[in-house]
């Protein structure tokens, strides 16, 4: 038996901590090193994680990259070196000084599967206290050809230059012939669905506009400033009349004075300003970009996350005369915003095609593609917005019951966005904290990644050689596209017809194995 004297003990302690002032110096050095390392090792493996997601989205895009290349009668040796010099390519622009092995790829002749594995060694930034100085991972994936189920969403450009050269009605030709590709007359196995979106300077959420967007009623505001900060506060909202319940664009009550006198326009009656939304009332169901936190997500419409509704604006000057010139030129001017106007109604236009849930009703699909017109700016970023809202299972409460999503983790399925534009992303709301180019690279950054991992296909048509780039300048095409080989461009009608037929045949064979 072992006995213990609590005197003994208690005398012990007493010396330690006394230990001439340094004993716990020494001690408390000990915990605090202990503590940082253990934040440390926390904060390497948050990072490593994140870096084994980027590999990992990298080889699966390889692979599919590779798949593509063996369709088009590439030999296995050349495959293999794409693979590997894509993952390559890709984990270069990681950071972290991150290094990884060679990739192994294996290709199996019998069922057409691409199969690649990488073992990649991340060091760490203060794991090293204790020892740590690096961890591995080891990512895999593979390619097949099949059919399973598989949610398409094509998103068209309707800018007011798809007008020119014929443009949009080549478009219609070639959408349609993918469409026929995708959804042939003849059984085939599994299932695929079509969406569209379309977008020009906004989009037209349609009879879905009060299912994505908020309601406030306010009242006029008899301060510039306050107009002002509340029209940005408010793009998120449906703004009603607090005195009549009808909708309008954020406006200014006025008074009459010298700089702007009641007689300024001869067969003009002075009404107030508050009451000049019966001339401007807008039934719009235009939408724009949500802002905040979730301004980059897929999340479904609601709290802290709904779609911006773009309201029409005043350009709020300080000089009274132009309010009220601004004011004369909504009466007469039907809202035009010359340079006389103070009123700007962009954000209250857009083309009437509204999004089309997914369906395998061809006819349908058809029908509305080739009822598209185009106007407008080039708001390419909420184009991808809602092609990844048609086919996020986040939204399924929206969407018609048939039209759900498969969930991300479904067995056997693939989600597909294909983008077109023939220009730049060049319109954005005013409330947006970037432009349309940058918030496009920020939604296909979401959306290629885990758990979306969207295939993004984009096409170019005619697309002019002075559009924005990127810094290691790529166009917003190439950058969103999951792959080089899944960006396409086209110089003419015969182009984009091939290339859309290629885009469909390709989904229409190849996926992911989970």
């Amino acid at each position: 038996m072992v006995r213990i004297n609590i005197d003994e003990l208690r005398a012990i302690g007493n010396r330690t901590f006394r230990s001439e002032g340094g004993n716990v110096t020494v001690l408390m050095a000990f915990v605090v090193t202990a503590v940082i390392a253990l934040v440390g090792v926390a904060l390497d493996l948050e990072f490593t994680i994140r870096q084994k997601n980027k590999v990992q989205h990298a080889l699966d895009s390889a692979v599919l990259a590779g798949s593509l290349d063996r369709q088009n009668g590439a030999t296995d040796s050349a495959i293999i070196a794409d693979v590997r010099n894509y993952v390559e390519s890709l984990i270069d622009t990681a950071g972290g000084n991150i290094s990884c092995g060679e990739v192994a790829v294996i290709i199996d002749d019998e069922s057409e599967d691409i199969g690649a594995s990488v073992t990649c060694v991340q060091p760490t930034f203060i794991s090293g206290l204790i020892g740590q100085d690096h961890l591995n991972f080891t990512v895999s994936t593979t390619s097949t050809y099949s059919i399973g189920k598989v949610d398409v969403s094509f998103v068209f450009d309707v800018s007011g230059s798809m007008n020119s050269y014929n443009r949009l009605n080549l478009l219609k030709t070639a959408a349609v012939a993918a469409f026929d590709e995708l959804l042939p007359d003849t059984e085939r196995e599994g299932t695929i669905r079509v969406a569209i979106a379309t977008y020009n300077n906004a989009v037209n959420a349609g009879s879905y506009v009060n299912d994505v967007t908020n309601s406030i009623t306010i009242n006029t505001e008899t301060s510039n400033s306050a107009a002002l900060s509340n029209y940005n506060n408010y793009n998120g909202r449906r703004m009603y009349d607090g005195a009549t319940g009808k909708r309008f664009f954020y406006y200014q009550t006025g008074t009459c004075n010298d700089s702007a006198p009641c007689d300024r326009y001869d067969d003009w009656d002075w009404h107030p300003a508050h009451q000049l939304y019966e001339n401007v009332a807008t039934d719009s169901t235009c939408v724009f970009e949500r802002t905040g936190a979730q301004a980059d997500t897929d999340a479904a419409p609601g709290s802290n996350a709904w779609i911006g509704m773009g309201n029409p604006a005043w350009n709020f000057y300080s000089n009274d005369r132009n309010k009220y010139d601004g004011w004369g030129e909504v009466q007469w001017g039907n809202a035009d915003a010359s340079s006389d106007g103070a009123f700007s109604n962009s954000f209250a236009r857009c083309e009437n095609s509204t999004p089309v849930p997914l369906t395998d009703n061809k006819a349908a699909l058809k029908a509305h593609v080739n009822s598209l017109t185009a106007g407008g700016g080039t708001a390419g970023h909420l184009g991808i917005a809602w092609g990844w809202y048609l086919i996020s299972p986040n939204w399924s409460s929206i969407w018609p019951t048939a039209s759900a999503p498969w969930s991300y983790d479904e067995p056997d399925s693939m989600k597909v966005l294909v983008l077109m534009t023939d220009g730049d992303f060049n319109s954005s709301h005013p409330s947006a904290s970037g432009g349309s180019f940058d918030q496009a690279m920020d939604l296909c950054d979401s959306m290629k990644a885990s758990p979306s991992k969207v295939q993004v296909y984009t096409v170019g048509f005619q697309v002019p050689s002075n559009v924005q780039k990127t810094g290691d300048g790529r166009t917003i095409l190439e950058y969103c596209a999951t792959s080089p080989a899944f960006a396409y461009s086209a110089a003419d009608g015969d182009e984009l017809l091939d290339v859309y037929k290629e885009i469909a045949q390709q989904i229409s064979q190849l996926r992911i194995k989970e």
